[in-house]
């Protein structure tokens, strides 16, 4: 469930004390010559303008990308190095926005570990083919870009858009992108626990014409003690590069859908030098 997550903020508090154990003097003035003449006004203490808002900009430029099946080499892959340098700038998602911490790794994706993701799916004991046979192995990296409100006493905001890249061998790019495509279609449905309950969950695929070899959106519903979070995660295949971009708030369908288009048209300039 997505909310406001706060900064915590720990004060430095400064006190002048000032007259303490000053001696007085019968009849002395010194007092009265430091009091504020009748009718007087304190100084107002001068304000910081507030600084400006964040703002999330909707992606311009068209919704599509290229795709590199046809000239692709079948072996090429791209270190987690060069994939962090692909990603889009915090600027592509909007003004003032802060980028969070960049993840550069190893990529992993074995039958085990879908199917512990997917478990609340699955039936006791289960273990269907829909899963994938195989593992797959490359390299990743990955950044969010946040809205952060530093107006506010202690600093809160929210993740608006996540994006990541995975680097395969093209052949095993294209089997997992399948794979994942074909477990929503199989658990369009199920119950999961949560912190204090029990949450609905919904997924479905919606196909994406012209977007890179192959593309589709995820589209995932929770409900949970009434309330409804919907996330988009458009999933674009590009060569061997799996481009992932997913909503956060603030950010609707469109939005992702815009800028993982310009994700992938990065991925085919930057890494396969193939212009849109």
């Amino acid at each position: 469930m997505r909310g406001w997550w706060t900064v915590a903020v720990v004060p430095v508090l400064a006190g002048l004390l000032a007259g303490c154990g000053a001696a007085r003097e019968e009849g002395s003035e010194g007092a009265a010559a430091q009091r504020p003449a009748a009718g007087g006004t304190a100084s107002a203490t001068p304000t910081r303008p507030e600084p400006a808002r964040p703002e999330v900009a909707l992606p311009t430029g068209p919704a599509t990308a290229p795709g590199l099946d046809a000239t692709a080499p079948a072996g090429r892959t791209f270190s987690a190095g060069r994939l962090h340098a692909t990603l889009l700038p915090e600027s592509a998602f909007g003004r003032g926005l802060e980028r969070g911490e960049v993840h550069t790794m190893p990529f992993e994706s074995t039958r085990e570990q879908r199917r512990a993701r997917w478990s609340y799916c699955l039936d006791s004991g289960a273990d269907p083919a829909w899963l994938g046979p195989d593992a797959y192995r490359g390299t990743t990296a990955s950044a969010n870009a946040s809205w952060v409100d530093r107006g506010h006493a202690p600093p809160r905001g929210h993740i608006v858009v996540t994006q990541s890249l995975v680097s395969l061998r093209p052949d095993a790019a294209r089997a997992l992108h399948r794979v994942e495509q074909d477990i929503l279609r199989h658990c369009p449905e199920f119950a999961s626990d949560m912190e204090a309950g029990t949450a609905t969950e919904r997924y479905r695929a919606e196909p994406l014409a012209g977007l890179g070899d192959e593309a589709y959106l995820e589209v995932q519903d929770i409900d949970y003690e009434g309330d409804t979070t919907t996330t988009y995660t458009a999933h674009v295949r590009v060569g061997g590069v799996l481009v992932r971009v997913t909503s956060g708030e603030g950010a609707d369908r469109d939005a992702t859908v815009g800028w993982a288009a310009r994700l992938a048209r990065e991925v085919g300039g930057g890494l396969y030098g193939v212009g849109p």
